[in-house]
């Protein structure tokens, strides 16, 4: 036991969170929301969810897994919490996601996430909104008939109820192993639509277990039809679609999440967990690079005049200091590729304002 004591001490310890960072870009303090954020509960992860984690832990912490990723996922931990870790980073409001991905990583209720958005603890920052909002989500397992109609009714509901926390639809294609072309997500489209919120899709592939390998799951070229339905020239209301992680992993993926965007103004890019290499080359082969994608893909954004439908955002907050160092990578690889301060700005939150806030 004491044994136990001490080393989670010792691991809280040297996760412990500082003063809080600003971002300086050519010398401008520049705001910054990080829109894709997972708390979470050890209790409710899938099994293989919980396996694949702990197999990535330094051995000495893997057998106190439980208590770290508590404490990592709590939106408000001391110290190593999400809003502590989105201080560290500099980072000024987050979006908190429920998820139902009862088959890879586990689940996080609206619910639970309600009861997080109007914690008393997420507090009204300078500009007047609070840390943090939410994405609320939906279970597609067992998808049918009355059920699925109560289920859309309490989605639903998570907008019309509370606007000023919920703004968007969070769904996960691969992990909720339902292709992009299934129509049961319609009514899901639907909903957004009659309450004004944008959808954001996960895009791409997946490391953990149980994730559907199939591009039908994952590559956004599966979306053409969906996205031109809901562009508001072709239907009675316009849903904004946000491709999470721009098709990482595949380059069919990437290249096709570029395309859609170029080609449809309600199709966004959200640049998280792009530091890993592709695995996946533009011919199907194994990809053999072992570059991060983030380079390429800042630059054939900037490339195809897609800055300002691009948002930042980390996918964290994984461990601690990911945020930090993620932002630090995306700031320094979007001055890489050439955009300007302004530009940075729009992407770390000008943009997010306009889609989520309607504000400029």
């Amino acid at each position: 036991m004491i044994r136990r004591r001490l080393l989670l001490a010792l691991a809280l310890a040297l996760s412990a969170t500082p003063a809080a960072a600003t971002i300086d870009v050519g010398g401008r303090t520049l705001p910054v929301i990080d829109m894709h954020l997972h708390p979470g509960d050890y209790a409710t992860m899938a099994p293989g969810g919980k396996a694949f984690i702990t197999q990535n832990l330094p051995p000495a912490f893997a057998l106190y897994a439980p208590a770290l990723l508590d404490r990592l996922s709590d939106p408000y931990a001391p110290h190593v919490g999400i809003a502590a870790q989105t201080a560290l980073a500099g980072v000024d409001h987050a979006v908190l996601f429920a998820v139902y991905t009862h088959h890879t990583t586990g689940y996080y209720a609206n619910e639970t996430l309600e009861g997080d958005l109007y914690d008393a603890r997420n507090v009204a920052t300078a500009d007047g909104a609070p840390w943090a909002w939410g994405f609320a989500s939906v279970n597609f397992d067992d998808w049918a008939g009355d059920l699925a109609g109560d289920r859309l009714a309490a989605l639903r509901s998570y907008f019309t109820e509370h606007p000023d926390r919920f703004i968007g639809i969070k769904l996960a294609h691969a992990h909720q192993q339902v292709p992009f072309t299934d129509p049961a997500y319609q009514g899901v489209y639907e909903v957004a639509a009659e309450v004004g919120v944008p959808v954001l899709l996960h895009t791409g592939f997946s490391p953990f277990p149980g994730a559907q390998l199939d591009p039908a799951y994952y590559d956004p070229l599966g979306l053409e039809a969906v996205v031109t339905a809901f562009d508001g020239a072709h239907g009675p209301a316009r849903v904004d679609f946000v491709l999470s992680h721009v098709g990482q992993g595949d380059a069919r993926a990437v290249a096709h999440a570029l395309d859609l965007a170029a080609a449809h103004p309600n199709v966004w890019l959200e640049i998280s967990a792009l530091n890993r290499p592709l695995q996946v080359d533009l011919d199907g082969h194994p990809a053999t690079g072992t570059e991060p994608q983030y380079p390429a893909v800042l630059a054939a954004i900037r490339a195809r005049g897609l800055i300002g439908r691009t948002l930042f955002a980390t996918d964290g907050p994984q461990y601690s200091g990911a945020v930090r160092a993620y932002l630090g990578r995306m700031v320094a690889g979007m001055q890489g590729a050439g955009y300007t301060t302004d530009e940075i700005a729009a992407v770390l939150a000008g943009n997010f304002r306009r889609l989520f806030l309607h504000s400029s």
